[in-house]
Parts: C-alpha cells; structure tokens; sequence
C-alpha cells in the first residue's frame, strides 16, 4: 500500500512538472509562433493575388496556404492569450479591450492586433456573402486590416513581456523582410496589370471600325473589347475563307443539270469525220 501510494505520487509530481514545462515553453514561445504564422498567412495571401509568376493552380494552392496559416495563427494566438491570462501576467479584460486596467502600451498593442486578427479572419470566413453582394469593397477594406495587424503584432512582440535575445531580433527581421519583398511583388504585379489594361483600351479605342483584327506573334487572333465588338465586324481568316469557297463551288457543280451531247448516227457509205476513204 505505502510503495503504490509513492508511485503514485510520484506520477503526479511527475505529471506537473511536465505540465509546468508546458507551460512554460508556451508561454515563452505561443506568441513567437503566433507571429510567424501570421506573417506567413500575410506573404500567402499578397502571393495569392500574383498574376506574373503564377497560374491559376498555384494561386490556388496558395490561397489554401493562406487559410491554414490564418487558422494557424487564431489557435496560437487563443494558446498566447490563455497561458498570460493563467499565469497572471495580464487581466482578461485588457484581452479583449485595449487601453484598459492600466497595462501598458505594449501589452494594448498586442490586444489591438489580436482584435484585428480576428476581424481579418472572420471576413476571411464570411467571403461567398460579401462576393455576392454589392457591398466587396467593405469586405476589402475589412480584409486590409491585416496590413495593420501585422505590424503591431511585430511591434508589441519586441516591446511587450522579456528583453529579447539576439535570434529572436533576426527572426523578427527576417519576416519583415519577407513581408517586404511579397508586398513589393504585389506592387508590382498591380501596376504591370493595371499596364495591360490601359494598353488594350488604348488600342481598342485607336483602331477604327471595319479594320482587320491584329495578330500576335503565334497567328492568334487577338479579340476585340466588349465595345468595340459590338460595332467591329468580324472577319473571317484566310482559312476559313477558303473553305467556304471551296464549298460553294463544290454546291454550284452539283447543283448543275447534266445535259449529254446527242451524237448523230453513222450511216453506211459516207465518209466519217477523222477517217479514211
């Protein structure tokens, strides 16, 4: 009885002493990895919006890249928000309302990120309802709120809680810096397309009506806008041209009554034409 007593409590000790090291390592490292999801549901989804480099597949592909890392980053933050709540390092209230209860700056920051992230995730969720309606743009700039979590999230992971150490500072750098340059992709994925655009309306407004529709390099037709379509005649290729030639002489052949040539009959004595004596 004595030695199953010691056994188990033994097992408990051991059970909180590995529960105490959970939570430990959460509180030390949930916010780190809050942050590195939601910088890279940030990257995928400014990658997700690319039109140069990728095809519709990958935009895809992207896209559900973008809404893992999204969920990813709801269940760090919620494990982030429960292990300082627990640990007494913050009142439950300035969770969820910033400038509240007298925390500090940092600690407000981290709230008006997470109050962001929450909102960018909800009308992430809420997407097929803002599609059809004539409200998209309030889903969009909804949406954007991320451009704004992002950096306060950054910004409260270096000023909030303990000093932090030399590899923390370059990770944090180093998603800034991927933050970066996916943003600057976009920027430029914007302006190259917003390019095209101006281009092919510029071109559909010079050309005149009743004109031969240009050709690419590859002998593709290159289709008219919906407004100049509607007064532009489409022209038939040199193909299909011939073939409807080739078929309406074939139709008139055909269509043309056989008439022989009567023969008149040979008589005996006379002399036949091309013949002899």
């Amino acid at each position: 009885m004595p030695a199953s007593v010691l056994l188990a409590g033994a097992a408990v000790h051991g059970a909180s002493a590995v529960g105490r090291d959970v939570v430990a390592f959460l509180d030390y490292f949930a916010g780190v990895f809050t942050l590195l999801s939601l910088t890279a549901a940030v990257v995928s989804g400014l990658a997700a919006t690319d039109r140069l480099f990728l095809t519709p597949r990958l935009r895809v592909a992207v896209q559900s890249v973008h809404r893992a890392t999204a969920v990813a980053a709801l269940g760090f933050l919620a494990v982030h928000i429960a292990v300082k709540v627990a640990e007494r390092h913050c009142d439950p209230l300035s969770t969820v309302l910033p400038f509240t209860g007298g925390t500090a700056l940092a600690v407000s920051l981290g709230t008006v990120s997470a109050d962001l992230l929450v909102l960018v995730a909800a009308t992430g969720a809420f997407r097929g309802r803002f599609a059809g309606s004539r409200h998209a743009w309030l889903w969009r700039v909804l949406h954007a709120g991320a451009y704004a979590c992002w950096p306060i999230a950054l910004v409260h992971g270096l000023a909030a809680g303990r000093a932090a150490h030399a590899w923390v500072l370059w990770g944090y750098g180093l998603c800034a810096a991927v933050v970066a340059l996916a943003l600057l992709v976009r920027t430029l994925s914007w302006v190259g397309h917003r390019r095209t655009v101006t281009r092919h309306r510029r071109r559909s407004k010079a050309q005149p009506a009743g004109a031969p529709l240009p050709a690419t390099a590859h002998g593709a037709t290159v289709l008219p806008t919906t407004a100049h379509a509607a007064t532009t005649p489409v022209l038939p290729t040199t193909a299909q041209a011939a073939t409807a030639h080739a078929t309406a002489r074939t139709g008139a052949v055909r269509r043309r009554p056989l008439h022989p040539v009567p023969v008149p009959p040979s008589r005996p004595g006379l002399i036949q034409p091309g013949g002899g004596l």
